[in-house]
């Protein structure tokens, strides 16, 4: 662990520090005294919530701001991988795999109280880098409609930098503003069960696709330094997605272009509202894709290729999506 702390020299300073720098993120009332407002719970909580909302099966790139009075944060996610179905001859399934690098960033500022009535400060920062992979089948339940059940396989690498300012308020008179900045890190694995409901229908060109997504998470954490992110829990998302698509004029190396418009939801299930500042999302835009449609190798198919842009919503929360997608 990497500290750098800048207060007098004081036994009673370095007594803090000790504790401290015991556990970084955690900020609770054991290691922080003077900041019973925030838990040992909560801190597992929302260090498990960023890697859930940033490496689980089925989320797309996002930027999200997040205003809550006291709280300002700004979370970024971003993956680049693939998901394709392969034939098992004399089967009527098929079945499912799909691997990906994801990454992502949360920057979250807030305000509170301290024990004694100070105002202190807190700016948290948290990384991630992830590689997931999936494994499944899929079940063809009518010409329109399949249910896809697989398991997902997600290890991650979070780390951590939290900046404390304002917590000890008895600095002699001259003395520089105390503030800690404090360095963890912590591995995650994570095991995901999904069932994807998927419908979809041609009307003359056009085409209607809806979609229901569950994913129930078990994450284990593991840190050297900070022995609070030494936990376990239980996690679950829902997803509706809708997508509907249309011919245009456009042709590249002759082969279509298509219009689109979309709109999906996201219910973080079992996340509570002050994990992040938020449970749930909305999001709603319009696209082009290139329709490829090639299957060199009977376990990768590559149907589109295309650029897509969207708004997300949700209660004190502002975002965008912007960029390439391929499917």
């Amino acid at each position: 662990m990497n500290d750098s702390v800048k207060f007098p020299t004081n036994k009673n300073y370095l007594l803090v520090l000790t504790v401290n720098a015991l556990v970084t993120a955690a900020l609770n009332a054991d290691t922080l005294p003077g900041l019973s407002e925030l838990s040992d719970s909560l801190v597992r909580e929302s260090a498990i919530a960023f890697v859930n909302t940033t490496t689980s099966p089925g989320l797309e790139g996002a930027t999200l701001t997040v205003d809550d009075g006291d709280r300002q944060s700004d979370q970024w996610r971003s993956s680049l991988g693939f998901s394709a179905e392969f034939t098992l001859k004399k089967h009527i399934f098929n079945g499912y795999w799909g691997l990906a690098i994801v990454g992502g960033s949360l920057n979250d500022k807030l305000e509170l109280t301290g024990d004694s009535g100070q105002p202190v400060q807190i700016d948290l920062t948290r990384d991630v880098v992830a590689l997931r992979g999936s494994f499944g089948l899929s079940y063809p339940m009518t010409q329109h409609f399949k249910l896809r059940p697989y398991l997902s396989l997600s290890v991650s690498d979070l780390q951590t930098e939290s900046i404390v300012d304002g917590l000890v308020t008895t600095a002699p008179i001259g003395s520089p503003t105390t503030a800690m900045v404090i360095n963890t890190s912590a591995q995650m694995l994570s095991t995901t069960g999904s069932i994807d409901a998927l419908y979809s229908r041609w009307y003359d060109n056009n085409r209607l696709e809806l979609s229901a997504h569950y994913h129930l998470i078990y994450t284990d954490a593991f840190s050297e330094d900070n022995p609070v992110l030494d936990t376990d829990a239980w996690n679950d998302v829902l997803q509706l997605k809708s997508r509907y698509s249309g011919p245009t004029s456009l042709t590249s190396m002759g082969r279509p272009w298509r219009w689109q418009l979309y709109a999906n939801h996201t219910n973080f299930l079992s996340q509570d509202n002050m994990s992040l500042g938020y449970t749930s999302l909305f999001e709603f835009g319009v696209g082009m894709e290139w329709q490829m449609n090639i299957k060199p190798l009977d376990w990768f198919g590559w149907q589109m290729l295309g650029l897509k842009a969207g708004v997300i919503t949700s209660s004190n929360v502002e975002g965008y999506f912007m960029g390439l997608t391929a499917r």
